[in-house]
């Protein structure tokens, strides 16, 4: 009896209830990868998975094929002489590039600056909320922040910054309506 009561406590547990909706938003993740962001161990992440199967959680193939083969040995090809970089040419175009970039971005120093104080921000947010984005969702974020950097250090006026921002808060809703792209 005891063992069972410990068994439903632990299921629902902060941490069975975020990882479980961790694993609902990042399919793909192996085992060992939720084991190792929810510090626990790999044996209850695996019970966990197996109750969601029961429930109708389908696991993106892909995943399952890796879980199953394991870890495979890596094939490391070994060359006699040791690697070097390429040497690398004068880039005038670099420079060009850099240039034109100040002038819709604003100069990069300052825009990095903007762009992480943005970032922590809504990272500090989260883990205030103790909450865990999606892969897709968490980079669509950092995609969107940095746009909003460049338009708070630039020209505010550049349309691409607006519609980028469009496009990567699309992608996700995309994602949770079922399409992927």
């Amino acid at each position: 009896m005891k063992a069972t009561k410990r068994k439903n406590k632990l299921s629902s547990s902060g941490i069975g209830v975020r990882a479980r909706r961790f694993m609902e938003c990042n399919p793909t993740a192996s085992p060992d990868e939720v084991a190792t962001r929810f510090n626990t161990k790999k044996q209850y992440i695996y019970v966990l998975r197996s109750k969601m199967k029961k429930e109708g959680f389908v696991f993106s193939k892909e995943e399952e094929q890796q879980s199953a083969a394991g870890s495979a040995p890596l094939s490391i090809e070994m060359y006699d002489e040791p690697w070097q970089p390429p040497e690398m040419p004068p880039m005038p175009e670099v420079d060009e590039t850099l240039d034109a970039r100040a002038v819709e971005y604003g100069k990069f120093i300052e825009g990095a600056e903007v762009i992480q104080m943005l970032k922590r921000v809504v990272q500090n947010a989260l883990n205030n909320r103790d909450k865990t984005l999606a892969h897709d969702q968490a980079e669509s974020l950092d995609m969107i922040l940095h746009k909003v950097g460049r338009i708070i250090n630039g020209n505010p006026d550049v349309v691409d910054h607006w519609l980028d921002i469009a496009g990567y808060a699309q992608l996700v809703a995309d994602r949770l309506n079922g399409r992927i792209r």
